[in-house]
């Protein structure tokens, strides 16, 4: 395939009749003063900023001095996990509610970050998902709209450092590692999926939770912990019976969507924060799973380079990151973490407007 700014569509055929602002919910955030100065005409022109990932979809609009002017969110976005024609639907949606009332016209640039970009094997299936996207929304993206499809990696490297060149670890519902050269992937690693990888994941984080939670239960004593007690409790399982408490857990991850253990990714972090030992030794093997992801990541003998910890594992205070961040400790690079992908997302997006764009006015 070729490079990822090429997967854009410009003028096309005219958009569709999509839902337009459908089910994403509309926030009409109002604006805060970049500090960098406007060039004439900053405040006309318009770039949209889009992160679509495995568990929710988040637009911004602004304009170029970094001026948040709407945004929006709806449900997950991943074609790989959602399938294509759900992903587009809730990206055009997503950018039909963060467009709002302006007037759709004053759009210079749109960047959607996209969890899941691998899924597409050739050149003519990504310009197709992204044609799809451009449909969803509707009147909200006319036809002289370039719609640039990146990897959610360049866009998650993008808010955590305004370098061309570094690595980049997201740990969300999934996890993958990547190398990049003047803001392109240039390596990956990871990436597999829950199938067949995303060690140190929400979707790993939450499974050994509830693989934690049937152990506990069929131990001899039988008796909950904390973690299990937790685990039982989200999914609406009762303790007692014993036997009932087994057969439901099951019941209640089998009968779930395949992604949805990640949902109880975030009761190891809580427990173990609290002194579960169970949660903390499962946070401390998905620190080394992700150090070891990334680690795999970093070319042998390059110069010190930044890191940035993205995802709702990696870049979230808590065990976890306290841990990866222990583990991260004697690498070289300094290492960060990302702020708002979508604003990074729309930063590049009006870098391809205004090459020049600050990196702070988005990104402060």
């Amino acid at each position: 395939m070729s490079t990822p700014e090429d997967q854009a569509t410009g003028p096309g055929p005219a958009p569709g009749t999509g839902p337009g602002t459908g089910s994403a919910a509309r926030t009409g955030a109002r604006a805060r003063d970049a500090g960098a100065g406007p060039s004439p005409g900053a405040e006309q022109r318009l770039v949209l900023g889009v992160d679509a990932g495995g568990t929710a979809v988040r637009a911004v609009l602004t304009d170029l001095t970094g001026r948040r002017l709407g945004e929006a969110r709806g449900g997950g976005g991943n074609p790989q996990a959602q399938g294509g024609p759900a992903a587009a639907e809730r990206i055009g949606e997503a950018i039909g509610a963060a467009l709002g009332d302006h007037d759709p016209d004053r759009l210079a640039a749109c960047v959607i970050g996209l969890a899941g970009y691998r899924r597409f094997a050739t050149d003519a299936a990504a310009v197709a998902f992204t044609e799809q996207c451009r449909t969803a929304a509707g009147p909200a993206v006319p036809g002289h709209l370039r719609l640039s499809l990146r990897p959610d990696a360049e866009v998650a490297f993008a808010a955590g450092t305004a370098a061309p060149d570094g690595v980049v670890l997201i740990a969300g519902t999934g996890a993958v590692a990547c190398r990049l050269q003047r803001r392109r992937v240039s390596s990956v690693r990871g990436g597999q999926g829950w199938l067949l990888g995303d060690e140190g994941s929400g979707f790993w984080l939450g499974r050994e939770a509830a693989r934690h939670a049937l152990d506990t239960l069929g131990s001899p004593s039988g008796a909950p912990d904390a973690l299990t007690t937790a685990v039982l409790a989200v999914l609406g399982v009762p303790a007692r019976p014993r036997a009932g408490a087994v057969a439901g857990l099951l019941g209640a991850v089998y009968d779930a969507p395949a992604t949805a253990p990640a949902a109880l990714a975030p009761l190891v972090s809580a427990a173990a924060a609290a002194g579960d030992e169970a949660a903390a030794r499962i946070a401390a093997r998905a620190a080394a799973h992700l150090g070891a992801l990334l680690e795999s990541a970093l070319p042998a003998g390059a110069p010190p380079e930044p890191i940035v910890l993205a995802g709702a594992v990696a870049a979230s205070p808590g065990p976890v990151r306290d841990a990866l961040t222990a583990v991260l400790a004697g690498l070289p690079g300094r290492v960060v973490v990302a702020g708002d992908t979508t604003m990074a997302a729309a930063w590049l997006a009006a870098r391809t407007v205004v090459p020049g764009t600050p990196h702070e006015a988005f990104l402060p």
